[in-house]
């Protein structure tokens, strides 16, 4: 034993050092970079998941959105009166029987595709009707089609879907001839793919995805996987034998033999979407992380032996500083620098240290640089849920009324009011100038004013200074439709009044800024629903859209503020950057 100490002590100090260096900031350092490895493993995967679940989400509500447009369509006609008079009429002749077909059954059905593109027919079938275009037909021809059995027992909408025949078709029995005693199916076959395409389109690079009905049955399937990595894919029965038994974490399972599955079920169609992505794909995007980990661990080695000629002190001095600096590595500050002159051993040690906090930022970014674009994604998906079906459902009543009643100027107008919104959503850009945006309001309250017999008022005064400025598309007709729905339509004591402000002001900064206001002297809110107005616990979300689609796209520090007095009204306003409007944005 004396011998063995002896040995020890008679080791030269440089040699000790480079020894004791070794044993001791190895292993600390091995555990260092498995630790910065998993974590940011970690980081990869749930933020990975995220994304996929906002994706998956978005796509359920579009879909679900659609859904219940063609519910809408599909009730109006099963409980029109005129159409079941025009088909349960007794007729004196064919001609007779002919001229209400087409003067009055076959454009209050045409203006559906009209309406809706995504609409391939609308037929109603009959017991012993005469075949007339698309538009009517004898039930004989469903009688031996699946769906036949289930719509003709009931006059609840049923929706059947066939992914092999590519077919989605809305099928139920009208209660409104069947009071007649007599059978009549509505049928209204929608174009698969574009339905479809609301799930299929969102789906991320090397993913998966398969869509259930409520009764188990496979309605859409789709994945991304290219080149090599289409030997990830799994057809709908191993992913279901997969997922049968898992262990789910609300939503999300997150290694299921190897796969990362996110599901979400629309409470409208019953329909369950599920998601998968390998996670070994995920995951490689890491392996430049491993390389660079090694090459540094190497490098923090080499120059600890290096440095340890230098004395005791000055080792153990600079040695600190490094470990401070590993220290702050380790609790996820990667912006830790040692600021040093020396280029000596230690010194490149410290350099090398620097260089491999800048590459580990450096490639984390690279890793998330495909990330960016999802607040983008995130605010036309927030853009999309603005429903504009109520112009468009507005419309087409307006349009059915008239054609019904033979006003062939006010079916015109609104044909004509139709093309004109459909202009207004400006081309799918986000961007319009404040005018434009003010003119975009001032036609739907006009409407609104309609609607309700101009039972309320509306005030309107804008500086001319802020109608040149930009402005985000579609932040002001959801404010107003909020201060009528919430606001005007619950008043019984008095006339209902809308004002909306617009002026310049400057920050504290000296920047200058649009500030808008809408106002309403309805019900009110009490102070819980006020501050619960712009967040998930609130009912509506037209507010909390414009609300995170200003914070997406001007920042955090803008938002909006929502002042509310029980019985006296609710004031909403908003604040952006004033900046001219470019038309090339």
């Amino acid at each position: 034993m004396k011998k063995i100490k002896q040995k020890i002590n008679d080791i030269r100090l440089q040699n000790k050092l480079v020894i004791i260096y070794v044993v001791t900031g190895l292993i600390p350092l091995i555990v260092l970079f498995v630790f910065a490895y998993c974590q940011m493993r970690n980081i990869l995967m749930d933020r990975d998941l995220k994304s996929i679940k906002g994706t998956i989400e978005q796509s359920v509500t579009t879909v679900d959105g659609q859904i219940e447009v063609y519910d809408n369509l599909s009730n109006y006609i099963t409980f029109n009166d005129t159409l079941s008079g025009v088909l349960s009429y007794d007729y004196k002749s064919t001609y007779e029987m002919y001229n209400q077909i087409v003067t009055t059954f076959d454009p209050m059905l045409s203006s559906l595709k009209y309406f809706h593109n995504d609409i391939n027919r609308v037929t109603i079938y009959v017991d012993k009707a005469i075949k007339h275009d698309t538009t009517i037909a004898p039930i004989e021809e469903i009688k031996d089609r699946p769906f036949y059995n289930s719509a003709a027992e009931s006059t609840k909408i049923q929706w059947f879907v066939d992914e092999d025949s590519r077919t989605l078709v809305s099928a139920r029995k009208m209660s409104t001839l069947d009071q007649l005693g007599i059978l009549g199916i509505m049928y209204i076959d929608v174009d698969y793919d574009s339905m479809m395409s609301s799930f299929t389109g969102g789906l991320e690079q090397n993913c998966g995805m398969v869509v259930l009905d409520a009764d188990g049955k496979v309605i859409c399937s789709s994945d991304t996987f290219e080149n090599n990595n289409t030997r990830y894919r799994l057809n709908s029965k191993k992913l279901l034998s997969l997922i049968d038994g898992a262990e789910w974490d609300n939503d999300t399972c997150g290694n299921t033999e190897g796969y990362s599955v996110v599901k979400k079920e629309s409470s409208v169609t019953g329909w369950t979407v599920y998601v998968y992505e390998p996670r070994k794909l995920v995951l490689r995007s890491a392996n430049s992380m491993i390389t660079m980990i090694v090459v540094a661990f190497v490098v923090a080695v080499a120059g600890a032996a290096a440095a340890s000629i230098f004395t005791t002190g000055f080792i153990t001095r600079r040695i600190n500083k490094l470990k401070n600096s590993m220290a702050k590595v380790e609790n996820g500050d990667f912006d830790a620098v040692i600021n040093t002159q020396d280029k000596d051993e230690i010194g490149d040690l410290i350099h090398s240290f620097n260089s491999m906090t800048t590459q580990i930022k450096n490639l984390i970014t690279q890793v998330y640089e495909g990330r960016i674009s999802q607040k983008e994604s995130e605010m036309r998906a927030l853009r999309a849920q603005i429903n504009p079906h109520f112009l468009y459902n507005s419309l087409s009543l307006i349009n059915w009324k008239a054609i019904e009643y033979e006003q062939e100027d006010i079916s015109e107008i609104t044909l004509a009011l139709s093309n004109y919104y459909r202009t207004s959503l400006n081309k799918g850009k986000n961007i319009l100038s404040f005018e434009q945006e003010l003119s975009n309001m001032q036609s739907y309250l006009k409407i609104q004013q309609i609607m309700h017999d101009n039972s309320f008022d509306v005030v309107i005064n804008v500086s001319e200074e802020v109608m040149p400025c930009e402005s985000l598309n579609l932040i002001l007709q959801p404010l107003v439709e909020n201060a009528i729905d919430h606001g005007i339509d619950l008043l019984t004591d008095r006339k209902g009044v809308i004002t909306v402000e617009a002026k310049m002001q400057t920050d504290e900064e000296g920047k200058k800024l649009v500030c808008v206001t809408v106002s309403d002297n309805g019900v009110g809110m009490d102070k819980e629903t006020a501050q619960n107005f712009l967040t998930v616990q609130s009912k509506g979300y037209g507010a909390r859209n414009v609300n995170d689609r200003i914070r997406l796209y001007y920042g955090e520090s803008y938002h909006l503020e929502v002042q509310s007095i029980p019985d006296e009204g609710t004031t909403i306003t908003i604040k952006f950057p004033a900046k001219p409007y470019n038309t090339k944005n």
